[in-house]
């Protein structure tokens, strides 16, 4: 798998989890038809491939490296197991007044942004 490949699959299998997490339609897609839901961004898994989903499973916290991995060998093991985490206390963490204020007005400092609009200096 190229760079390109990887960094193709990682934001597809990014954008999936996201809208799983956000859209009970798209859960419902993925427990009913995973083939199909993936097939919606961009990542054909072949018919012949199984595929197994494993959700919100405490015991199973694969890195990002084990589901590239899973989807590079998909075609020659004959299944593709997708990873689907739980949104877990991220989700209900609260934030202290002062981080709230940094979010509400853009200073959070945790951000990854490089463009200038999102610049204090």
């Amino acid at each position: 798998m190229t760079n390109g490949e990887r960094a193709a699959f990682v934001a597809a299998y990014s954008r999936v989890v996201a809208e799983v997490w956000a859209d009970a339609a798209a859960e419902r897609a993925l427990a009913e038809n995973p083939r199909a839901l993936l097939a919606e961004y961009g990542l054909t898994v072949p018919e012949q491939v199984r595929i197994a989903v494993v959700r919100d499973a405490t015991d199973v916290q694969p890195d990002l490296d084990t589901q590239v991995a899973a989807w590079a060998d998909a075609d020659r093991l004959g299944v593709f197991t997708l990873y689907v985490p739980a949104t877990g206390p991220i989700g209900e963490a609260e934030l202290e007044e002062d981080e709230l204020d940094r979010v509400v007005g853009g200073l959070d400092a945790s951000c990854a942004c490089c463009c200038p609009c999102c610049s204090t200096t």
